[in-house]
């Protein structure tokens, strides 16, 4: 393959049509709960056809629709991977803009889902119908999952259960990286904590009846306490996530100067508590859904245990269980610097940007963990996101062009890598 022959595929991006394009993905609401994805869905099928693709859906659970397209057969194969759902819009304060209007505003794009991840999912999309006007040396699929905000178990997690021929060998995925190379993700244990009392009038608290909340509350100091928490790593891992560190300054440096330091430490977050049925009544029942995130050094059994002990040393009775379907809670993965897409990406990222890109993890999940866990490399770059789960959510328009010239300039490398 020619320098030229890249080139031409990159500069030939219309950049009014992907900013177009990342603004309609945006108007189709797929907030997540409730996680229907059937109207982007079949938005994204009808784009694919428009440009001679042909495209299945798969619906393993009702509203929740996952879209695959191939072109090209054979290896090397590279999956595009993007998500359709997004967190809700809903949050308890109110937008500046219509959460659901795309609106370009002092050269940012707006709206819910614009960086988690309707930018970097235009671009992978956008690149993958330009691709099917070339003739290709190998096989790229185009798989638009959901279910990914809520775990992803009907979304990434089923296709690869399901249609082994997705797996591919390696993914590039749209995740909003701040233009970094992201090559890894800490791991997500979602845990529910249960407590059980007994009903009673409430005039009788504190002579009949069990209040299961008061037993429940009284364990959560002790469950915050494991944040910060450092498991000890080995040189190699001390190494990487120093390195990915500068990279994840990069993405979040504009939320908190500190906020590298969740890859090397434990989080910990107690996000609901359920309980009681009227305040006249003793509580019979009480539950709290914890999140924690892992970096390298610890397991999700090994963190579960934790919780376990800390928790029974204030209450035995209170139940620790996973708050998942177990098969989509995987340990931190990463992918190795010296994989080919890594490469290659950094090279594009390098050519495209002038600068040389930093590796970075993200704190959050991806449906990459699902590739690498079959032993698929699997890598994230996107734009910087502003606003992720708040209000307000926007990216930079350069930055969204940015990305879609190195998408470009990544797969076409990486789909010719045979004849280099």
């Amino acid at each position: 393959m020619s320098t030229r022959y890249k080139d031409r595929i990159i500069q030939s991006i219309k950049s009014e049509e992907v900013i177009e394009l990342c603004r309609k993905l945006i108007q189709i609401p797929s907030d997540n709960p409730p996680g229907n994805t059937v109207e982007l869905a079949e938005f994204i099928k009808e784009y694919i056809e428009k440009k001679g693709g042909s495209v299945e859906l798969f619906e393993p659970k009702e509203g929740i629709v996952n879209v695959v397209s191939s072109t090209g057969e054979g290896s090397p194969h590279l999956v595009l991977n993007g998500h359709l759902d997004q967190f809700t819009a809903e949050v308890g304060e109110e937008w500046s803009v219509d959460p659901y209007s795309g609106i370009v505003k002092d050269s940012f794009i707006c709206g819910r889902g614009s960086g988690d991840m309707k930018g970097g999912l235009a671009s992978l999309l956008y690149c993958y119908v330009r691709l099917l006007e070339e003739e290709l040396p190998g096989k790229i699929t185009f798989t638009g999952t959901s279910d990914e905000e809520t775990g992803g178990r009907w979304g990434a997690l089923w296709l690869l259960n399901n249609k082994y021929a997705l797996l591919g060998d390696a993914v590039l995925n749209g995740e909003p990286s701040g233009l970094t190379v992201r090559i890894g993700e800490k791991s997500r244990v979602p845990l529910l904590l249960r407590a059980e009392g007994k009903a009673a009038h409430g005039s009788f608290a504190g002579y009949v009846g069990e209040n299961a909340i008061l037993k429940l509350v009284n364990t959560l100091p002790s469950v915050d306490s494991l944040n910060g928490f450092e498991p000890e790593l080995t040189p190699s891992e001390k190494e990487l996530t120093a390195k990915v560190m500068k990279g994840y300054e990069q993405q979040y440096g504009h939320e908190s100067k500190k906020m590298s330091e969740v890859l090397r430490k434990v989080t910990a977050n107690i996000g609901t508590i359920k309980g009681g049925a009227k305040d006249n009544i003793i509580p019979a029942s009480c539950e709290a859904e914890i999140d924690i995130r892992l970096p390298l050094g610890i397991t999700p059994l090994e963190i579960k245990g934790k919780v376990e002990t800390v928790v029974h040393e204030k209450e035995p009775s209170v139940k620790v269980e996973w708050n998942r379907h177990p098969d989509i809670i995987t340990e931190t993965t990463y992918t190795r610097e010296e994989e080919k897409i890594v490469s290659f990406l950094s090279k594009n990222s390098n050519e495209q940007t002038g600068e040389k890109p930093t590796l970075s993890f993200t704190s959050g999940g991806t449906d990459c963990r699902f590739w690498r866990k079959r032993g698929v490399p699997a890598v994230s770059y996107g734009p910087r996101v502003y606003g992720m789960g708040g209000v307000d959510e926007r990216i930079r328009v350069e930055d969204l062009l940015m990305t879609a010239k190195v998408h470009m300039g990544t797969i076409v490398d990486f789909i010719h890598s045979e004849l280099i």
